[in-house]
């Protein structure tokens, strides 16, 4: 059984801000270029200078993108620059996030006291200016004083960032300080943080937990996630196949939503100027077409001022008021209204045109004018209709069988694979189906899942109603994996990538953001 490792994007970011530390030569071309601005964290710019946090970053997530990058002539040269621009955001947003990540692990470092001693900065220096047999004076002296200054730096800010973090993950020094002395490439150095970091004497499933913990108990459990799958039968009936006489049969009980008013309408948006027409269009002075062609602003009307929603039920949402949408209904040929407010909050005069046009539900469109309000304003009518259906489906089923009731009721049955319970597939390889139409949403869906895993082998559900479905299940096997040894250790993995995930959106919340990444991209990275 496989696991994915969640949330890895802010994992990558996070281990990556220890990387922006560490000393590259090649990296370390401090004088050329010049300062661009790709945000700022809580007022403070974060500048792409050379040497700054933002930009050893992006050294090693260019690293990272390399191959990405090379494989971009690939597509449709009209696609290339959308995809070049796309891995150029992500690339400079993550070295961006790791920046911010540092400057507030330093920020909250310096509050607390600490700072690195200059025997442990020494210390830590060492490596660099070794030649196999200790410390060599050779080595030391082949680098410019400025070099070693931008040394000094670097590996001050690791120590402080490696002190926040050790706090919280902790890390097998030991093993981090032998590899750093052999350090030539920085995505080994990737590699080596994903895999190695944590690896020390007291840890869970191999990750060691200094700061936050796990117990055994969580990580067998994660471990046995995913490992009870179950497999059903299922029947489902689509709510928008709402059968025709049943819409025509609400039609008929309700034929006044349907009548059709040919009426023209002027529109504006303060009350004094609705008023100041009524009256002039009252005394002669002013023609309602006039005022139309004029005046109106054509809120819900069609070039000529004709209403475009024109069944009654249509009316009755632009009328809130009950008492002027009946003398707006009741309007005779030719008739002007008062002012009435709408439901935009615009003023309105209406005139009747014609009279009232009665429904003709023998008519096929209007079946589809039915249709559509009963989807749009009454959704319930046709669940509830399926929703009996499928208890009367599983009544049956339950005295003859699922298969003879399938038959009977005339619903194609569905044989569902196993899978386990997982809300919202955070267990990759335990989905719930994707290629059933019917169980889309399925995953996020809390009454099904409780639901289906609570069946026994052979029972049949109550109805569920799942998004524009409505459900009925029979379990018909259960199945459970064996948990592996690589289980555990996925387990004891997922546990660390949680806590350093969460761990990272903690340090963002509440500070102030803003990120230029996207202009800077347009502006200064993808060429046309």
């Amino acid at each position: 059984m496989k696991r994915t490792l969640l949330y890895i994007g802010s994992v990558v970011v996070l281990i990556l801000s220890a990387i922006t530390f560490i000393f590259v030569p090649s990296m370390l071309d401090r004088t050329s270029g010049s300062a661009y601005s790709l945000g700022s964290y809580d007022g403070k710019k974060i500048e792409l200078i050379p040497g700054t946090p933002v930009a050893n970053s992006l050294a090693v997530f260019d690293a990272l993108y390399k191959e990405q990058l090379s494989q971009v002539d690939q597509y449709p040269a009209a696609q290339q620059k959308y995809f070049r621009s796309s891995i150029y955001y992500q690339m400079y947003s993550n070295a961006f996030n790791a920046a911010i990540s540092f400057l507030s692990a330093a920020a909250a470092v310096k509050q607390s006291g600490y700072a690195p001693s200059a025997i442990a900065i020494s210390r830590e220096m060492l490596p660099y200016f070794s030649d196999g047999n200790g410390y060599s004076a050779r080595l030391y002296n082949a680098v410019s004083e400025s070099q070693r200054n931008d040394l000094r730096k670097d590996v001050t800010n690791r120590l402080i960032w490696q002190h926040y973090f050790d706090d919280y993950f902790g890390t097998d020094r030991h093993t981090q300080d032998a590899y750093f002395i052999g350090l030539t490439c920085m995505q080994n150095y990737f590699t080596y943080m994903q895999q190695a970091q944590f690896e020390a004497p007291n840890t869970l499933g191999g990750y060691a937990l200094y700061g936050l913990k796990a117990s055994d108990a969580e990580q067998e459990f994660l471990a046995a996630m995913g490992t009870e799958k179950r497999s059903f039968d299922l029947v489902a009936w689509n709510k928008t196949a709402y059968p025709d006489q049943e819409v025509i049969a609400y039609g008929v009980d309700h034929y006044d939503l349907f009548n059709t008013h040919d009426v023209s309408v002027i529109t504006v948006d303060s009350k004094a100027e609705a008023e100041k027409l009524l009256a002039q269009i009252t005394n002669n002075e002013l023609t309602f077409d006039d005022a139309l062609s004029e005046f109106s602003q054509q809120y819900y009307t069609d070039a000529d001022g004709k209403l475009t929603s024109h069944y009654e039920y249509q009316i009755k949402e632009i009328i809130p008021d009950e008492g002027e949408f009946n003398a707006v209904i009741d309007l005779d040929v030719g008739a002007v209204s008062g002012v009435i407010q709408t439901a935009n909050n615009s003023y309105a005069l209406f005139r009747r045109n014609e009279k009232r046009g009665l429904n003709q539900l023998n008519v096929e469109e209007n079946i589809d004018v039915v249709r559509n309000y009963l989807d749009t304003h009454e959704a319930g009518i046709a669940e509830t209709y399926y929703v009996n259906l499928a208890k009367d489906f599983a009544a049956d089923a339950v005295t003859t069988s699922f298969d003879t009731a399938s038959r009977k009721f005339k619903v194609a049955k569905i044989a569902v694979p196993a899978f386990a319970l997982n809300y919202g597939n955070a267990l990759r390889e335990a989905d719930v189906p994707s290629d059933i139409a019917e169980l889309n949403g399925a995953s996020r869906n809390e009454h099904f899942l409780q639901t289906a895993f609570a069946l026994k082998t052979n029972e049949i559900s109550e109805p569920i109603v799942l998004g524009e479905n409505v459900l009925v299940l029979k379990l018909t096997g259960e199945q459970t994996a064996p948990v592996t040894d690589a289980d555990k250790t996925a387990a004891a993995a997922e546990c660390q990538n949680y806590d350093v995930a969460l761990f990272q959106t903690k340090q963002f919340d509440g500070r102030d953001i803003k990120s230029n990444v996207y202009e800077f991209i347009s502006q200064n990275v993808v060429a046309d």
